[in-house]
């Protein structure tokens, strides 16, 4: 005779009048009959050691034995609701929480947040201010264009005296014209334009996106953000139901093929379709790589590598502003940062599915060579009967329904503890509301107040940090400078904040990451105007920057431990629903300083103050 044991709970209940305490286990594993005496095989005991601290300061009355009392249950089955997460984790119980295997993998799919970073950050530089006038005629080229622009145009450079050039045989005609006419100046709109400095090109010379048409330029940004925002609410379903490897993989070439294509671009609406399709493949590639390199992983260890998993993030804007330095052409830049990411596409075939999607899917054999691969790597050995625990973990919807969503980021796999062969009325109750509509989960009675506060905190999160690193040249200054100086001190915040974060606590940590941006973005406004205080606007709104990018980091993670294992990638993708659409409204937002310079800076501030808010009023996690 032989089976597995699919699931059980081993509790003991102690008393010695005094104190009282509980031990709870899952058991994994098989058992096999033995010539001698049929012992049970258990391949991996977890215990989770529960403290009890209102029962340890009072006596148990209730038993009259004086001796310590030893209890073994173990339940067949126990109804499962959405919000009680598997107290164990058979993955990390074979290969460990975090070893060598785990360090190559997670290190190497942290370098895909780089692309994305580029594609998106680097606009900020193709579409580099430069002075500009209207242009001259032909036959007025040999004139200097500082007396050009003094004498036949308004200050705005828009607008040209009303004049017939063409007439005049000389730059002597014209000076004798307008020394002679008494007709007051009459000006017209420019229809071309000569810009100033080298001859490297931007995108804003080369489509003439100025003036009247520099609003087009909110447009474009958007394309591209847009695009990031479909992409940020689709990847969570797409990965679940392809896979994190090769949804992760087929988007980064997508990424790559379609950014070489973007410096071809022969029209601005061939680059804004592009710029859709980029923003669409890089926000799932960023998205997917953090939840691949997430699943890698446990324990603490997912707090910790959630959060220096976006230090490539900051390390990119240094490596961006560096590049544009150099790189002013934006063709040439754009080809840049593309083409080199064609050779990462060589490591597809060795990039490790996550484990505990290919266990909620059933997909054993794929899932016994990582475990195996992993295990030798980290140095751990594996039991004799290790497959039969894996099969006994899988749920029981993994052979029913395939394409049933996953949702793994922080926890193990959903319903790794029901045995398919209990088919009792208690078992399809727990099977029917662990399978609930994640929608309906994240928004009913339960759940429905961390749903709308998720909402919020995404929401004022992201108009922050993506308005303060997208829009830094608009504050004033060097922006190739500000923009390294950001990007290095942001890097040193977020390796901080896994040290804060570990020995504080994550949420008065993420309020205080709101709070300070929030009265920084409030204090740049009552800053005096002037060149000698531009320091000081640079210096608040780097600050800000820094910290909301730390914020930026540790946010996702969060999110994740506010929701059961069963709904916990909808959760998420919920964040990023809201980030989608801060994403969109951020270009506008900058749009306007036309009204009131103070208006955007103001924004963020009060954004700044109703995110910590809404965190204030969200449970707090422990890592």
């Amino acid at each position: 005779m032989s089976g597995v044991l699919r699931r059980g709970s081993l509790s003991f209940d102690l008393d010695n009048r005094s104190k009282r305490g509980s031990i709870e286990s899952n058991l994994y594993g098989g058992y096999r009959d033995m010539k001698n005496a049929p012992t049970p095989e258990i391949s991996v005991i977890s215990f989770d050691f529960r403290r009890h601290s209102a029962d340890l300061k009072k006596d148990n009355t209730n038993n009259g034995d004086s001796d310590p009392i030893h209890q073994l249950q173990i339940p067949v089955d126990v109804p499962r609701k959405p919000s009680d997460d598997p107290d164990s984790d058979i993955i990390s119980n074979f290969i460990g929480h975090y070893g060598k295997w785990n360090f190559i993998w997670t290190f190497v799919l942290s370098l895909f947040q780089i692309t994305p970073t580029f594609q998106m950050f680097a606009f900020v530089f193709q579409t580099a201010d430069k002075d500009f006038w209207c242009a001259r005629p032909q036959n007025m080229m040999d004139m200097n264009a500082s007396e050009w622009k003094n004498l036949t145009q308004t200050t705005d450079s828009c607008s040209i005296w009303n004049i017939d050039f063409s007439s005049m045989d000389s730059i002597q005609s014209l000076f004798n014209y307008m020394a002679t006419s008494d007709a007051p100046p009459n000006y017209t709109q420019c229809t071309q334009f000569e810009f100033d400095g080298d001859q490297s090109m931007t995108l804003v010379q080369e489509f003439g996106l100025v003036c009247s048409k520099r609003q087009l330029l909110s447009v474009v940004e958007m394309c591209f953000l847009a695009g990031a925002a479909v992409g940020s609410v689709s990847s969570g379903w797409i990965s679940d139901k392809f896979g994190r490897k090769h949804t992760l993989m087929s988007f980064a070439l997508l990424q790559t093929t379609f950014g070489t294509l973007l410096a071809f671009s022969s029209s601005l609406a061939m680059y804004m379709a592009l710029r859709v399709i980029i923003g669409f493949a890089s926000m799932t590639v960023a998205v997917v790589s953090f939840v691949l390199v997430v699943e890698l992983v446990s324990g603490k260890w997912r707090t910790v590598i959630g959060i220096l998993n976006i230090l490539p993030v900051a390390v990119t804007y240094v490596l961006t502003a560096g590049i544009s330095y150099f790189v002013r052409d934006w063709r040439t830049l754009q080809l840049v940062i593309s083409l080199p990411w064609f050779a990462i596409l060589c490591i597809w075939y060795c990039v490790p599915e996550s484990p505990r999607w290919l266990l909620a899917r059933g997909r054993l054999e794929e899932l016994y060579a990582i475990v195996e691969r992993a295990a030798r790597l980290n140095g751990t050995t594996l039991p004799a009967n290790y497959k039969k625990s894996l099969e006994a973990a899988v749920p029981p919807s993994a052979s029913s329904d395939q394409n049933a969503p996953t949702s793994v980021v922080n926890g193990s796999v959903d319903g790794d503890a029901v045995n398919p062969s209990m088919n009792d009325t208690n078992t399809k109750a727990a099977e029917l509301d662990a399978n609930a509509s994640p929608l309906v989960v994240v928004f009913s009675r339960t759940y429905l107040r961390t749903t709308c506060l998720t909402l919020v905190v995404w929401l004022t999160l992201i108009i922050i940090y993506f308005g303060l690193t997208l829009h830094l040249s608009n504050l004033g200054g060097n922006i190739y400078v500000n923009t390294a100086i950001a990007g290095a001190v942001e890097a040193v915040s977020i390796c901080l904040s896994v040290f804060v974060v570990l020995k504080l606590g994550i949420r008065l940590n993420l309020i205080a990451y709101m709070l300070i941006p929030g009265i920084c973005c409030l204090a740049v406004n009552i800053v005096p105007k002037g060149d000698e205080n531009l320091i000081y606007v640079i210096a608040l709104a780097m600050i800000a920057k820094c910290i909301i990018g730390a914020n930026n980091a540790i946010i996702p993670t969060y999110t994740a431990m506010q929701y059961p294992t069963v709904v916990r990638n909808f959760g998420v993708g919920m964040g990023n629903l809201a980030a989608g659409v801060a994403l969109i409204l951020v270009p506008y937002m900058w749009l306007l300083e036309h009204i009131d310079p103070l208006l955007p800076m103001s924004i963020m501030g009060v954004c700044g103050l109703i995110g910590a808010i809404a965190l204030a009023m969200m449970k707090d996690v422990h890592p």
